[in-house]
């Protein structure tokens, strides 16, 4: 990501923009445009999928998606857990970190692959898919449904994706691991992203109401599957429970999110930022203080009150724990970008989120089952108050279930052993979970809050 119209928007719920946000030149009105829609070059856009690999090896699957948008980029998944990133080298293969791939023809179906040495071979899984296009709103949407093997399902989700603006129907491997566990998914590339016109948008109510077309749109491609919910991700998170107040919806999931608004998540980061930092309570009161003027800019629809943050930054110029704020929040971008550029830019730095949306009237009104996924290392999205506000609401008797990977951090992704030492992977058992959770009632229960140790501790 190269733009600070999209930088803002992303910095909620969202990867660390790190050593991008730092680089960009202050005066380049042209670096406010969003960034162009990219995806995978067509000829690799059918080795997508799930490959069963050959036995004796310490995974039995990898699953292949596209890599952030880019043409010649793909990323794979190990049964494991563990993933990484593959870059096509000159004789065709694709290689990363320990992994070595050579695909087959699209026909043929078939990988080769080396991983830390050892050969494998696999044959990619026969999950129908099917495009389309639809409305919402008048914006054309590109959409796919993965249907598992069988070519039918009991339940069908769809896949909200967070605040990247990469092309889901590409990257995404959700779709990928819940179709293989029997979940039929459909995938849709947001508004300006991927296949999809329009421009990109973080208004969570229009985002709702595109899922909620979408979620019509993949009714159409399997008319069949009468239970139908949807799973959001990150900043999908906040608009998966919009779309329950918009349809008749079974299940509602939200993963590696938040049940508290935009404000608190930011309030959350810049504290646990300093805490870890090794700041007192001292710093964390002028935090409080500078936080509140951060709240006041973002929720004015002009972004009022950039004289007071540029009064506080230099009253405290030579105070150490500025420097522990890091650009994952809009704080964190307020301090590093000039204010002339914001002032020049104005709200459309932030693509429309809706920076005062407060989700916990939305979770406690909607009638359908919620399912809950927490990563209790989840620094870009802190939930210890989420956790709060879902146990409130249990005792309430409203129907959400809980299941906490304490190790994970955000994009449920956690430490998994490797032959070198860990690596990221995906927590243990996190598809298992929400496939069985969806299609048979599998725990956690309403009124449950699960804790899901991985089998070796990690």
């Amino acid at each position: 990501m190269s733009t600070i119209r999209s930088s803002l928007a992303r910095a909620l719920l969202a990867p660390a923009l790190g050593a991008t946000l730092l680089s960009m030149t202050p005066a380049a009105h042209s670096a406010l445009d969003a960034t162009p829609p990219t995806r995978l070059d067509a000829d690799l856009r059918c080795l997508l999928g799930v490959y069963s690999l050959t036995a004796g090896a310490a995974f039995d699957s990898a699953t292949i998606t596209g890599l952030d948008g880019q043409p010649r980029g793909l990323r794979y998944t190990l049964s494991d857990g563990r993933f990484g990133d593959l870059k096509q080298a000159a004789n065709g293969s694709f290689v990363g970190g320990p992994a070595a791939i050579r695909f087959d023809s699209c026909a043929a179906g078939g990988l080769t692959m080396t991983f830390h040495r050892a050969l494998v071979t696999g044959r990619r899984l026969p999950l129908p898919e099917k495009s389309t296009r639809f409305s919402s709103d008048g914006v054309d949407l590109h959409g796919k449904l993965v249907l598992p093997a069988a070519g039918d399902a009991q339940a069908l989700a769809v896949w909200v994706e967070g605040s990247n603006n990469n092309p889901a129907s590409d990257d995404s491997v959700w779709p990928y691991e819940l179709a293989r566990r029997g979940v039929a998914v459909f995938v849709y590339d947001k508004r300006g992203t991927g296949a999809s016109g329009g421009e990109q948008s973080s208004d969570f109510h229009a985002r709702a109401r595109d899922t909620a077309a979408a979620v019509q749109a993949a009714q159409r491609l399997a008319p069949g599957i009468r239970r139908v919910g949807v799973v959001g991700g990150s900043q999908g998170g906040w608009v998966a429970p919009l779309v329950g107040t918009l349809l008749p919806l079974d299940f509602v999931v939200m993963a590696f999110a938040l049940a508290d608004g935009p404000v608190a998540q930011d309030k959350a980061i810049v504290a646990d930022q300093l805490r870890d930092a090794g700041f007192g309570e001292e710093a964390q009161r002028d935090a409080r203080e500078l936080t509140l003027l951060t709240e006041r800019i973002v929720r004015s629809s002009r972004f009022e009150g950039l004289e007071a943050l540029d009064a506080f930054k230099a009253s405290r110029a030579a105070a150490p724990w500025l420097a522990a704020i890091e650009p994952r929040s809009y704080t964190g971008l307020l301090l590093k970008v000039p204010s002339e550029q914001i002032r020049a830019a104005g709200p459309a730095m932030a693509q429309g989120l809706s920076f005062g949306y407060e989700p916990r009237p939305v979770i406690e009104a909607i009638a359908q089952r919620q399912l809950w996924l927490l990563g209790g290392r989840d620094r870009q999205a802190p939930n210890a108050s989420t956790q709060a506000i879902l146990r409130q609401l249990q005792q309430r008797g409203r129907p959400i279930a809980v299941a906490m990977f304490p190790h994970a951090g955000h994009g449920l992704i956690e430490p998994v052993p490797g032959p070198d030492g860990p690596v990221p992977g995906f927590a243990a058992g996190v598809f298992d979970l929400t496939a069985g959770w969806i299609l048979q009632g599998k725990p956690p229960a309403a009124g449950e809050f699960l804790i899901v140790e991985s089998a070796d501790a990690r």
